[in-house]
């Protein structure tokens, strides 16, 4: 992967990406983009990703997302996909035998709705899940 080679030599991530960005004002730039981001996203030592894309009405300084009416570019297009992949939606599951559910979730705050199917019983609690949460969550609930 072309950032462990960057992670390597201690190159910051911030150089790596603008120097990346730069060298996407081609024809192709939106398929760079994807992949690009995509291969950040991947990355164990990517905590987040930020896009400094602001519209001005004389171009952009690097890559625009829009045009001058707003209306998604190609590049636009890339960003809503991944954002939609990546994003944490309205999950449902089942407890399996011992009643754990597993779910992979974006740092954030979630509020949770369990529900015991035979006992016609619900409890709500909210959940947080940040940089210093555990790997594995357990959450004991009397429903």
């Amino acid at each position: 992967m072309a950032s462990n080679r960057y992670s390597e030599n201690q190159m910051p991530n911030k150089t790596v990406i603008d120097a990346t960005i730069y060298l996407l004002q081609n024809c192709f730039q939106a398929q760079a983009l994807e992949q690009i981001l995509r291969e950040a996203y991947s990355h164990p030592a990517v905590q987040g990703i930020i896009m400094w894309t602001g519209w001005h009405p004389e171009g952009c300084y690097r890559m625009c997302l829009t045009d001058n009416n707003f209306k998604n570019l190609a590049t636009g297009d890339v960003v809503d996909k991944l954002i939609a992949e990546w994003k944490s939606a309205h999950v449902v599951g089942t407890t399996d035998a011992d009643g754990y559910f597993e779910a992979q979730l974006f740092h954030g705050e979630y509020d949770m709705s369990l529900k015991h199917i035979t006992a016609d019983s619900s409890v709500l609690q909210s959940l947080v899940v940040d940089t210093e949460s555990q790997q594995d969550i357990v959450i004991q609930a009397d429903v």
